[in-house]
């Protein structure tokens, strides 16, 4: 089985924590998500061209590189 790891910053569910009417907040980009996809399993290191405007990606290690 696999699974049970979270791969961002967890940020509580208490009333205070949360967004809006009772919702979880967002912490992860989805272009540092998909920007690590593109950069170890398709090979491509030209991030900003495939994510204009975007420089700083932070990587969560969801890629097993090898």
């Amino acid at each position: 089985m696999v699974g049970g790891k979270a791969y961002a910053r967890w940020p509580g569910l208490h009333a205070e924590q949360l967004y809006g009417p009772g919702d979880l907040q967002v912490t992860t980009d989805f272009r540092d998500v998909l920007g690590e996809i593109v950069a170890k399993r398709l090979g491509n290191q030209s991030l900003g061209d495939v994510f204009p405007g975007f420089a700083t990606f932070n990587f969560h290690g969801i890629v097993r590189e090898g």
